[in-house]
């Protein structure tokens, strides 16, 4: 059985957790680079062998750095201070890098490595990339504030001898007192490898990818780009940076797509010896996944005014949106779609036994908020008998109007387009209640769009990611 994984690790992810497009405070000082340094600084160091050397340097001294939570135990494991006296307290929904005694500190230096495991539905914080490179994504060591924003903070990345550091196309020895220009965590890459510039992205591609997939990547870039740029009526503000990670390995069955996307950046991990030939199966997921992928740039261009956010809107909404990109380039047709959605119905109604949708995030059932969120959104859409698109270009703008969108903003548009409350008030219920029997429940949510429950038969006999 081969295993299809894909992440926010869409954290928005979420951070899916939570899922790409999470919400954090956005400073005026943030800019790609800025002399003024911040309240905290960080200094990134590669060094000889696949570890990190961080070194905090804080403007006033304090009793601990907080950090953002981090599944699995991560930077207990993975992390270690250098400094005698110090250690990482691990909570609940946090870690702390404190000093034993407990007194305040100004300076504070660990040695961080890559996980041997990767961590379920989370951007990875530190990931092997092709030979000797690293890929490095500031959010896992960029501190928090005690009421969960992010600190005001500048990197300084140093790579290993003979390497460069890229990020947002920058190709440099080194970045100091760098903030991303989105105002957002990022990936950093420290390496050896050279960006290849098309006219859509900023592409840094392992060297051990298949042909075939560095030439499928070229292929639907371009038309993708072009098709979702038709479809939302804008282009993106900036060229993203794609990064194509491939550490396939020896398992023969495995066909493993990982996709993690931010404001103006999306990475994708493949794993899996299936990836080294081209078959129909492969070639589907890749297709599906980096559309989906490719979505969430446009997504990003608003986002949520809140970091718990419910990742099935945006998720979802994804799943939907790929599938009519695949259809407008005639990669797909109606029977691929109605397959994909069929396949969408059945996964939900799995997902939906083990409890509501508003709690599959917590109980780490992540294919009911993509699948669940998928069928929500193809009800939205029978409702208005208008695609998916059409309802997320209007939701950005009002996003944008509103600093940011929140899920009581999406029960307010489903209202404004269908002209009363009955379809958001079936949707709120739909996510928010366990249902006993899910398979009824799904056909109330699609009585109350107009739909019924044949407008979605399973099909059978057909593959898809």
């Amino acid at each position: 059985m081969s295993q299809f994984l894909r992440r926010r690790q869409s954290v928005i992810r979420l951070t899916l957790a939570t899922c790409v497009i999470a919400a954090l405070a956005i400073w005026s000082l943030a800019g790609a680079r800025d002399s003024a340094p911040g309240d905290v600084s960080i200094a990134v160091t590669q060094e000889e062998s696949d570890a990190i050397r961080v070194v905090y340097e804080l403007a006033k001294p304090r009793r601990e750095i907080i950090f953002g939570e981090l599944a699995s135990g991560h930077r207990e494991r993975r992390w270690r201070p250098v400094n005698d006296g110090f250690k990482i307290l691990r909570l609940d929904t946090e870690d702390r890098l404190v000093r034993k005694d407990g007194k305040k500190f100004r300076s504070v230096e660990v040695i961080a490595q890559p996980d041997l495991i990767r961590l379920p539905k989370e951007y990875q914080p530190l990931a092997r990339y092709g030979e000797d490179g690293l890929l490095f994504y500031t959010g896992h060591f960029w501190p928090m504030t005690g009421r969960g924003g992010r600190v005001n903070a500048t990197f300084d990345f140093a790579p290993a001898e003979g390497n460069a550091v890229i990020a947002f196309g920058e190709r440099t020895q080194t970045l100091i007192q760098w903030r991303s220009p989105m105002a957002h965590p990022a990936f950093v890459y420290l390496g050896p490898l050279d960006a290849i510039e098309t006219d859509h992205v900023m592409a840094l591609i392992d060297p051990k990818a298949p042909d075939w997939i560095q030439s499928e990547f070229a292929a639907l870039t371009p038309a993708v780009f072009a098709e979702l740029t038709r479809l939302f009526g804008f282009s993106l503000p900036s060229k993203p940076n794609l990064f194509l990670a491939a550490p396939l390995g020896r398992d023969a069955g495995r066909l493993s797509y990982a996709g993690d996307a931010l404001p103006g950046q999306f990475q994708i991990t493949l794993e899996g010896a299936a990836w080294r030939e081209p078959t129909a199966k492969a070639r589907r997921i890749f297709r599906r996944s980096t559309a989906h992928e490719a979505v969430h740039l446009w997504q990003a261009v608003a986002r949520p005014s809140v970091e718990s956010f419910a990742a099935w809107v945006h998720e979802g909404a994804a799943d939907a949106i790929a599938a009519e990109i695949l259809i407008g380039l005639s990669i797909w047709d109606e029977t691929d779609a109605r397959v994909d959605l069929d396949r969408a119905k059945t996964e939900c109604k799995k997902g939906l036994k083990n409890g509501s949708l508003a709690s599959a995030e917590e109980r780490g059932d992540y294919r009911a908020i993509y699948t669940c969120g998928h069928l929500i959104a193809e009800t939205v859409a029978q409702t208005e008998e208008q695609p998916v698109s059409a309802f997320w270009r209007e939701f950005i703008d009002l996003a944008q109007n509103r600093n940011g969108y929140t899920e009581a903003l999406f029960y307010e548009l489903v209202e404004r387009r269908t002209g009363d409350d009955r379809l958001p008030r079936a949707i709120q219920r739909f996510v928010g209640t366990d249902h006993p029997d899910p398979a009824a429940a799904i056909d109330r949510l699609l009585a109350a769009s107009g739909s019924s429950a044949a407008d979605l038969r399973v099909g059978e006999g057909v593959d898809r990611p």
